[in-house]
């Protein structure tokens, strides 16, 4: 695969944190950000509706919900009830 140079132009404490990060997973800057566009590309072209077997299982099959419902929110309160928080 070929490789292009490619200049950004950002913060020095931006810099200095990219290069923090890069030499705590030991790789590079450019690695970084080949890794960042691939999660945000994978981020951008997730499916945001639930699988069948999530709304079977949260009981949500059959009824509507409002719009401003967010299944992290239902968890997320599951979860500190059960764990507490």
């Amino acid at each position: 695969m070929a490789t292009t140079r490619l200049a950004l132009s950002m913060d020095q404490d931006v810099v200095a944190r990219a290069r923090r990060l890069a030499k705590i997973r030991n790789t590079s800057i450019s690695r970084l950000f080949v890794s960042f566009v691939c999660l945000m590309e994978q981020s951008a072209t997730a499916k945001t509706e639930l699988p069948p077997l999530t709304k079977r299982a949260l009981g949500l099959a059959k009824g509507d919900l409002p719009s401003d419902w967010d299944y992290k929110d239902v968890l997320s309160d599951a979860l500190v009830e059960k764990y507490g928080g």
